[in-house]
C-alpha cells in the first residue's frame, strides 16, 4: 500500500473568487478523450442564460465549433483557445462552476485548479483520477457521462448560488493538504 504523492499547483495563492458570473468553465486540451463534446451537448439542453466558456486547443477545435454551431449554441459557447495564467486566474475566479469529465484522467490536475478557486466541478463516473477528489453531492457531481446529467447538474449549480458556494468551499478543504 502507498501512500499517493499529488502534484502541488504552481502559485496557488494566485487562484480567487471574483464576481459569480453565468457560465461554466472547462479547461482541457480540445480531444475526444476529454470529452468537451458532452458540455456543449449539454449546454443545448440548458435554458438559454446559461454559458459556457472553453479554455484549450487541439484537434477537436473545428468538430466542437461546428457542433455547437449545429446544437444552436454558438452563440453561448465562447472557445477561447489558449489563454495566459491571469487570465485563467479570473475565468476560474468568475465561473459558477468547472466542467472536466476526461475519460480516465490519471491525475486530474483541473479539479485541483477549480477547488483552490472554490468551484464545483461537475465529472463523470468515468474520469479516473478525478474521483479521488470530486465527491458527488459533497463538492461537486459525478454524472454517467451523459450530456443529459451533465446538463441536470449544470442547472442545479447555476439556480442554487449556496449549493454552489457549499461545494466550492468544501472542494477548496479537500485540497488543502496539497
Amino acid at each position: 500500500k502507498a501512500e499517493p504523492l499529488y502534484p502541488p499547483l504552481y502559485h496557488p495563492e494566485k487562484y480567487h473568487i471574483g464576481e459569480r458570473g453565468d457560465y461554466i468553465l472547462s479547461v482541457s486540451r480540445l480531444e475526444a478523450d476529454k470529452r468537451v463534446d458532452v458540455l456543449v451537448k449539454a449546454i443545448a439542453l440548458c435554458p438559454k442564460k446559461i454559458r459556457a466558456k472553453i479554455v484549450g486547443v487541439g484537434n477537436q477545435q473545428l468538430e466542437l465549433e461546428k457542433m455547437a454551431e449545429d446544437f444552436g449554441v454558438a452563440d453561448r459557447i465562447e472557445f477561447l483557445g489558449g489563454v495566459s495564467d491571469e487570465e485563467l486566474y479570473n475565468l476560474y475566479a468568475c465561473c459558477f462552476a468547472v466542467f472536466f469529465a476526461p475519460w480516465d484522467e490519471d491525475y486530474g490536475y483541473i479539479t485541483i485548479e477549480a477547488f483552490q478557486s472554490k468551484k464545483p466541478v461537475i465529472t463523470s463516473s468515468q474520469s479516473g483520477g478525478v474521483l479521488e477528489f470530486v465527491e458527488d453531492g459533497a463538492n461537486g457531481f459525478v454524472t454517467d457521462g451523459s450530456p443529459e446529467q451533465a446538463a441536470e447538474a449544470i442547472q442545479k449549480l447555476y439556480k442554487d448560488k449556496k449549493l454552489s458556494a457549499r461545494f466550492g468551499e468544501a472542494g477548496f478543504k479537500k485540497v488543502q493538504s496539497i
